[in-house]
């Protein structure tokens, strides 16, 4: 009933501003701000013209409103969220869509173009804007003119281009605190009447946001700089040509996610932090998993060897240690400074040439992108670590010589290696980390780092031929192919994964009885989590159209369709402690293939069709590729289009009225073991909107008043989950209905205030799936098994009555479960053996089953990044000084959202907290002149807010990783334009 109502409402609403607007348009004076030129129809139209919800700003209005990134974007615009995210990238969510699945074959649901072209892998979160002439947004599906990636919506940054006018530039300067300096400018050259070339650029310096107790130093701070030349051409008075190249590099030590959060509770002893008490800071018992150390209370039960306890390979510190974090979200205590670098060049083309009744335009594209980010990921200073006495004991009392050299000797100091990342781009390509000497750091404290690195190439061209006939019909038609293809890497290292590797494998070739095996030193491979995708390739192609009918003067249909062929595939795999598949001379089967300390590679044990001596075994290795790539390939292909009325009752007032169908490629789910039920690919994405929307300036043009209601039918929408330390993708369908308003109010030249207010309502469909943060779901007859093998956890449920298997079936440690002397292993797969053993022996009324999970329902829950309620406004009045020959304009910016989710559970841990923002700015400057200073304050109230959360799954220890908005941030600046 309060859906009905709240949609009747809106309605109401609607209607009632379209006819206000009817009766006082005709009174219409002039344009309530400068008028504003869109290509948000892939042609050039007014931005109060175009029957679609679209927020535009003019270069002076992103200075004027302190729009420096995307990410101040979102106080300025309805239903419009923006944060950073795991890994190396960020999100975009426009009005409840964005992008929720992850992965090296998912994209995004808000396309980005840069002056019309589509960018394939955009650096959002570290561009900051400069020279832009306008930025526009689209809200809504516009897969028909756009393609590709727009069922949330459409951002667009036009830059600004070279002229063949005058020479002119301007030149803007800033000092603020943090010592921060940043400058950008531009210079503008006529070379001749058809020809003129433009070059801008930006600098960006200051310190970090955050403190490191550990070292006592700043951390998180910005060093980034980027150039953009643009060359216009002009053949004929009909012909334009734009060319424009930009190059953008950061070095510095930004943080991927500024905070961690984790609780202690009943479940942390198997799952660490537990995901059923709420987020707290202060008091943060931060809990290692598997990733970070081999400690859960699964592992001493199924050694089934207690002799290796001697060894520390249980846990070198506490059982389960914890780590206490600063309260303040702007204090951390990470043993590992970030180190992150990104790289980002782009080249556009653009011509146009209008002849009597149409045009043509031709947009085309290359880019290529690169990131590297390295940081502590557990976010804390460990427990130090205590050598085991045995290590360094004589051999034939149980001593390992090797491993006691490599940990520092006899006679010490100790100290354990921490693998380096020889992957990717980074050091060398063996996967051997410590045992073939690389080595990023040792420490006598528990250690986790970890790595995320990518690079991608990508072009595109697209063709359009727009109509310009005297008549009642007109038409766009399109074709457009873009093709990328890059790779991605994503490594956990830890001092407890290292020192299972090479002190396991040392006791591994000792019970297989290498001689010398102890003096050698043997270990597994590879020491640390690796998910390699050396390959994500995409090959699309689209031929779209519209048609434009005038049915009378005020009534205008449209009516487009486009159909996409998409070929998408990756060549992928994922590392942690694999095997070769094969076998020591005269060893039983059972024996993982191990290597000998200084081995260099181990890639051809892995790969497949590689026939290799293994290393110091006197044996050939014929099964090779144990653990080789998966290459996967699919086509998606989809027919979308939309529909759209238009009726335009005066001059000043346009409603109208839409529908739209969009679409989204699926992709496939990251390489995992088979026993783990996870399936290879996940669905398109398909939207059916529904949009009414009313556009006008009324009051002779003192108010500007746009208002927008609008309804989803979301089919296979693209969400993740993790499990077994990789995101898993699944698809489940939604619902999604909202209101947005946008005003404009300049009731005089000197006086303009503008306000956006936003309500949004998000609902999943029925939809069962596993949360891995909670496996069981607290069911009675469920019991949880963390699996030390491979990171994951599974559930062991039973019928009512039957008795647990813990310490009542088993009794003890579970017979052949031993890490230590198979392969391949999983805890789960084992269990699975052993319990239908034991289902067979009681005639199956115990009903034991082993399932990754107890699948919980999310329909009726809001989708991520998704608030009920959003309004911002800003206030704005110029003063005349000094007889008017000065001006001194104040302005205020303020924003506040309602609560959202971080993950489709809607649990108690995934709440963000609504936040209020607010900036503000005073700017004086002759009336007549071309120079100005200001002074500025931007987070006016210094909120510590969250924009988003990563939940890292129990394999990693269950923490979630925080993402935080920057803090107040005051300075002065003067420009100069000539």
């Amino acid at each position: 009933m309060r859906k009905t109502r709240l949609m009747t409402f809106g309605g109401r609403l609607l209607s009632g501003v379209a006819m206000s607007a009817v009766i006082a348009g005709a009174a219409f004076a002039q344009s309530i701000e400068d008028e504003i030129v869109v290509t948000a129809q892939r042609q050039e139209q007014s931005l109060q013209d175009v029957p679609i919800a679209v927020s535009a700003f003019s270069g002076n209005d992103l200075q004027s409103r302190q729009l420096e990134s995307f990410q101040d974007i979102q106080f300025n615009i309805p239903n419009f969220n923006f944060t950073k995210s795991q890994f190396t990238g960020s999100t975009i969510v426009l009005r409840g869509i964005g992008a929720l699945a992850v992965g090296a074959s998912t994209e995004p649901s808000v396309s980005i173009h840069q002056n019309d072209v589509y960018i394939q892998a955009p650096r959002l979160f570290e561009t900051e804007f400069f020279d832009i002439e306008r930025l526009e947004i689209l809200r809504g599906p516009q897969g028909t003119l756009f393609g590709r990636n727009a069922t949330g919506g459409v951002i667009n940054v036009i830059t600004k281009k070279a002229s063949t006018d005058a020479v002119a530039g301007y030149v803007d300067a800033e000092y603020g605190n943090y010592e921060s300096v940043k400058v950008n400018g531009a210079l503008n050259v006529p070379i001749s009447d058809i020809l003129a070339a433009r070059i801008a650029g930006a600098i960006i310096q200051r310190d970090g946001y955050t403190t490191n107790l550990f070292d006592g130093r700043d951390i998180d701070d910005r060093d980034i700089y980027a150039l953009r030349g643009s060359v216009r051409f002009l053949p004929t008075d009909n012909t334009t040509v734009d060319v424009v190249g930009s190059y953008m590099r950061e070095s510095d030590s930004r943080l991927r996610s500024q905070k961690q959060a984790c609780e202690e509770g009943p479940l942390s002893p198997l799952l660490g932090c537990d995901p059923n008490l709420p987020r707290s800071f202060g008091r943060q018992d931060l809990r290692g998993g598997f990733l970070a150390n081999t400690s859960t209370s699964t592992f001493p039960l199924i050694t089934g060897n207690p002799a290796t306890s001697a060894y520390g390979l249980v846990s070198l510190g506490a059982p389960i240690y914890g780590v206490t974090q600063p309260a303040d979200l702007r204090t951390v205590n990470h043993d590992t400074r970030p180190q992150y670098d990104a790289e980002e060049t782009v080249f556009m083309l653009n011509a146009k040439h209008d002849f009597e009744a149409f045009s043509l335009k031709l947009n085309a594209g290359w880019g290529n992108s690169k990131i590297s980010s390295r940081q502590d990921f557990d976010a804390g200073v460990g427990p130090t670590l205590t050598r085991p006495p045995v290590i360094c004991a004589p051999v034939g009392l149980g001593g390992l010589p090797a491993v006691c050299n490599l940990t520092g000797g006899a006679l010490g100091p100790v100290s354990f290696p921490l693998s380096a990342f020889d992957v990717g781009i980074t050091n060398s390509s063996g996967l051997v980390g410590v045992i073939g000497g690389n080595i990023q750091d040792r420490s006598t404290n528990y250690r986790a780092v970890d790595l995320s690195i990518g690079e991608t190439d990508y072009w595109s061209v697209e063709g359009i031929a727009t109509s310009d006939f005297d008549g009642r019909f007109n038409f766009l038609l399109g074709v457009s192919h873009a093709e990328s293809n890059g790779y991605a890497d994503y490594a956990v290292a830890t001092t407890g994964l290292d020192y299972f590797a090479y002190v396991g494998g040392t006791l591994s070739a000792i019970g297989a009885g290498i001689p010398g095996a102890a003096t050698t030193g043997y270990s597994f491979y590879t020491p640390y989590f690796w998910n390699d995708t050396d390959d994500s390739f995409l090959d699309s192609t689209s031929v779209f159209g519209e048609v434009y009918f005038d049915i009378t003067d005020t009534l205008k249909l449209t009516g487009g369709v486009r159909h996409n062929w998409d070929t998408k595939g990756v060549r992928d795999r994922g590392n942690l402690l694999e095997s070769a598949g094969s076998s020591v001379a005269g060893v039983p089967l059972s024996v993982p293939p191990i290597v000998p300390f200084g081995t260099p590679s181990v890639r051809g044990l892995l790969d497949a069709n590689e026939l290799v001596q293994c290393p110091s075994l006197e044996i050939y290795c014929a099964n090779g590729g144990r653990n080789d790539f998966r290459v996967v390939e699919s086509d998606f292909d989809a027919t979308t289009g939309r529909a759209l009325l238009q009726w335009t009752p005066t001059d000043n007032v346009q409603v109208y009225a839409s529908w739209t169908r969009g679409f989204k490629p699926g992709g496939f789910n990251p390489r995992t073991l088979t026993a783990l039920n996870i399936p290879l690919t996940f669905e398109p994405e398909v939207i059916k909107a529904y949009e009414l929307g009313v556009k006008s300036n009324i009051f002779d043009g003192v108010l500007q008043a746009n208002l927008t209601g609008f309804y989803y039918d979301y089919s296979g929408l693209q969400v993740s989950r993790i499990f077994a330390n990789t995101s898993i993708n699944e698809n489940i369908d939604a619902t999604v209905w909202g209101i947005e308003g946008e005003f404009v109010l300049r009731p005089t030249d000197r006086l303009i205030a503008n306000m956006n207010v936003a309500y949004l309502n998000t609902e999943a469909g029925d939809f069962s799936t596993i949360d891995s943060r909670d496996p069981t779901q607290g069911a009675a007859n469920a019991e949880l098994f963390s699996d030390v093998t491979n990171g994951s956890d599974c559930v062991v449920t039973r019928n009512a009555g039957a008795p647990a298997l813990i310490g009542t079936v088993f009794g003890g440690p579970f017979v052949g479960l031993n890490p230590i002397v198979a392969s391949p292993f999983s805890v789960c797969s084992a269990l699975r053996a052993n319990i239908a053993t034991i289902n067979l022996a009681t005639g199956g009324t115990r009903g034991y089953a082993v399932v990754d999970g107890i699948p919980v329902n999310v329909e009726g829950n809001e989708l991520p990044g998704s608030p009920e309620f959003k309004i911002s406004g800003g206030l704005q009045y110029t003063f005349g000084m000094m007889e008017g020959r000065y001006e001194f304009t104040p302005r205020v910016d303020a924003f506040y959202q309602s609560s959202m989710w971080t993950n489709i559970f809607n649990d108690v841990q995934d709440t963000i907290d609504g936040y209020g923002y607010m900036n503000a700015q005073v700017r004086f400057q002759p009336a007549e002149g071309n120079w100005y200073v200001r002074a500025f304050i931007q987070n006016v109230t210094n909120e510590d807010a969250l924009t988003g959360a990563f939940d890292v799954g129990s394999g990693a220890g269950n923490f979630q990783n925080l993402f935080v908005l920057e803090p107040r941030r005051w300075g002065f600046g003067a420009g100069i334009n000539f």
